[in-house]
């Protein structure tokens, strides 16, 4: 057993809470999601949340039994939990609230999806607990989306790029010589999914590579890590195919730019992308610091 409020002090210095800024996301989405569905958020989310959109969302029982961890709190991810979890257990997403941003096969979807409220109801009737880290975790060095990747990668970080929250999403780094056809199979293994999604030239030779979790299809920043060399972009998204008129513009705009980059393109889906770092460097920080081992609770279907 843990205590809740020891756990969350630690992760809330982890990811430097204390002098981030608001969730520069997340503080969009989630008041806007939250209204649409009619739902008041604030009746139970944390002060603490609701001010800066990371942190401790749900407070439950003060002692924790087990710890989950997820990328998001979907659907399919809270139906299992809840058939494991017991009074006081705590789940650590990196999303607060889920996204489907549909699939390389043609098929395109929702986007920002709130939690249900039978879903927020029996998390909150169970005395369960619910702690969020969104951009925090993908700037940091030590248990970070991006860090992770170049980690699994075997890479060196050589520079950062897209300026995001309190630090930098992006991390440019080098690795030992590869080609286009070998980084989509390292991809394929390191990530556990089937099919990634390549765009782009296919190169012989690959050997700067620029990492970005989750969502990575903002041409600007493609652009700049090319202009610093990066021969490969390796991301959750290269296609967010979100339904709507930006949506539709940003894959146009995606597609264009694949006709005239000189890197290789790969997508291995928004969550799988994000999961990585919980598996390893969160997995390793809670085992190491608190003795706890979470239990990761996997998307049944990356791409959605």
């Amino acid at each position: 057993m843990a205590q809740l409020q020891t756990l969350v002090d630690d992760l809330d210095g982890l990811f430097e809470l204390a002098a981030a800024t608001p969730d520069v996301a997340m503080s969009r989405h989630v008041p806007r999601v939250y209204a649409e569905a009619g739902v008041d958020w604030r009746r139970w989310a944390t002060p603490e949340f609701a001010a800066r959109f990371n942190g401790l969302m749900i407070r439950g029982r003060a002692q924790v039994g087990q710890v989950f961890a997820a990328c998001f709190p979907s659907a399919d991810v809270l139906e299992e939990w809840l058939a494991l979890a017991r009074p006081g257990d705590l789940l650590i997403t990196h999303h607060p609230i889920d996204i489907r941003n549909g699939h390389p096969d043609g098929r395109w979807a929702e986007g920002f999806v709130p939690i249900g409220s039978r879903h927020l109801a029996a998390i909150t009737g169970r005395g369960l607990s619910v702690y969020a880290v969104h951009a925090p975790m993908d700037t940091s060095r030590e248990v970070g989306t991006a860090a992770a990747i170049v980690a699994a990668l075997g890479g060196t970080v050589e520079d950062d790029f897209w300026p995001y929250g309190n630090g930098c999403a992006g991390l440019i780094c080098r690795v030992p010589p590869l080609s286009s056809a070998e980084l989509a199979a390292t991809a394929r293994r390191i990530f556990r999914v089937d099919p990634v999604e390549v765009a782009g030239p296919q190169r012989a030779v690959i050997e700067r590579i620029a990492v970005v979790g989750g969502i990575g299809d903002r041409i600007e920043e493609m652009a700049a890590a090319e202009r610093r060399g990066a021969h490969a972009w390796l991301t959750g998204e290269i296609h967010v195919r979100i339904e709507g008129e930006y949506g539709r513009r940003k894959y146009a705009d995606v597609r264009a730019f694949a006709e005239r980059t000189t890197m290789t393109l790969i997508g291995v889906s928004h969550a799988a992308s994000e999961q990585l770092v919980l598996r390893t460097q969160l997995s390793r920080w809670l085992t190491e610091r608190h003795g706890l081992k979470p239990h990761l609770l996997d998307e049944p279907q990356w791409w959605r």
